[in-house]
């Protein structure tokens, strides 16, 4: 039986792994159970695709994701985060601000978010498209022009979920290549052990 049940793990993962590299995207990071994929995009944007399971909720997950004041708490490198004024539940803009280490200039990222879940099976949709004219620009801080992102939550058995998320972002852009790794394929690792963190806490 124990045979049986690898053999399945394995054959699911290896049905995942083909389903991302049909679409272009390879295998970047697979760290304590986050996986990353990364496929280079034109005009030096790059979009990453990252996967967890969690011990959650959908609605649990919402509830963290929803709550950008408290994005610092497990966001790598977040600094400030915030609802703009307006709205609803299901539709509604963000701030985001990412710290950088000196001498590189801050990069943030304004965002037009939709979500919804679907009746027939529970997942839940997040999608973001940049707005990056909703806001005037801070000083001395680069605004993120091109930042695209899906969440996908999908209800598992006993309590848990599949958490993917797949960014679009020019984010990295002009970066040296140390510190646009750790952003695009290193932070995504840590901001998905921090949001398990976040909805694993007890």
């Amino acid at each position: 039986m124990r045979i049986f049940v690898l053999i399945l793990i394995w054959a699911g993962t290896q049905v995942q792994a083909n389903a991302q590299e049909e679409q272009g995207f390879v295998l970047q990071t697979d760290e304590d159970g986050v996986f990353v994929w990364v496929r280079p995009e034109s005009n030096d944007d790059l979009t990453v695709r990252v996967a967890i399971t969690a011990r959650a909720s959908v609605s649990e997950v919402r509830k963290v994701i929803d709550h950008a004041s408290a994005y610092p708490r497990w966001v790598h490198r977040c600094e400030e985060a915030y609802v703009l004024p307006g709205g609803t539940p299901k539709a509604y803009s963000y701030y985001s601000r990412v710290n950088l280490p000196f001498p590189f200039s801050d990069r943030e990222v304004v965002g037009a978010i939709t979500q919804s879940v679907d009746v027939n099976t529970g997942v839940f949709t997040r999608i973001i498209k940049s707005t990056p004219t909703a806001l005037p620009m801070n000083k001395g801080i680069q605004r993120v022009e091109t930042y695209d992102s899906t969440w996908k939550v999908e209800p598992l058995s006993d309590n848990k979920v599949a958490i993917t998320c797949t960014v679009r972002t020019a984010a990295g852009s002009g970066l040296p290549n140390w510190l646009r790794h750790e952003i695009m394929t290193g932070g995504p690792v840590k901001t998905m052990k921090g949001l398990v963190e976040e909805l694993e806490k007890d």
